[in-house]
């Protein structure tokens, strides 16, 4: 309700998918939409979400039209408690975000566009085995399992249908 005039344009060209923890992906995305939205001015707003598999991996990423980040931060940005602009912030939201994103084996990346807005990048792995073997840390909390013994119910596919 309190980002209702900002606008919020999710493009995704062809089906994306990835074996991912759904809730903790869904959660990484929800911070960073969050403070996108937060950032966005009041009228005129826009965050826009892209998604599209790039070489093998699957590269998300969040930008907005906002004040931009200031450089004074940059290098701490996903350091805990560190906040910008927000009255009730905690500065945890991206430090959980880089730390869902290591988990996943993948990287995350902030940059300033030349047309001024402010985008997020994650780039993942494509399959649970790449995420496995590039992590410090299993993707998932289910150790030296072989593939046909997953749990489906445990492991979610996300998947974004093109237009």
């Amino acid at each position: 309700p309190r980002h209702h005039n900002r606008s919020i344009d999710v493009l995704c060209g062809s089906q994306v998918s990835g074996w991912f923890d759904q809730r903790k992906l869904e959660r990484a995305l929800y911070n960073l939409l969050l403070n996108a939205c937060e950032a966005a001015p009041p009228v005129g707003g826009t965050v826009e979400v892209t998604a599209a598999e790039v070489g093998g991996s699957v590269a998300i990423s969040v930008a907005d039209n906002g004040g931009g980040i200031p450089e004074s931060i940059r290098d701490r940005l996903f350091h805990p408690f560190v906040s910008y602009g927000k009255e009730n912030g905690t500065g945890l939201g991206l430090a959980v975000v880089q730390k869902i994103v290591q988990d996943h084996g993948g990287e995350i990346f902030v940059e300033r566009t030349s047309q001024g807005k402010t985008v997020f990048r994650i780039v993942l792995p494509g399959n649970l085995q790449d995420a496995s073997r590039d992590a410090s840390e299993p993707a998932v909390d289910m150790p030296s399992l072989v593939p046909a013994q997953r749990d489906a119910a445990r492991q979610n596919s996300i998947s974004h249908p093109g237009p």
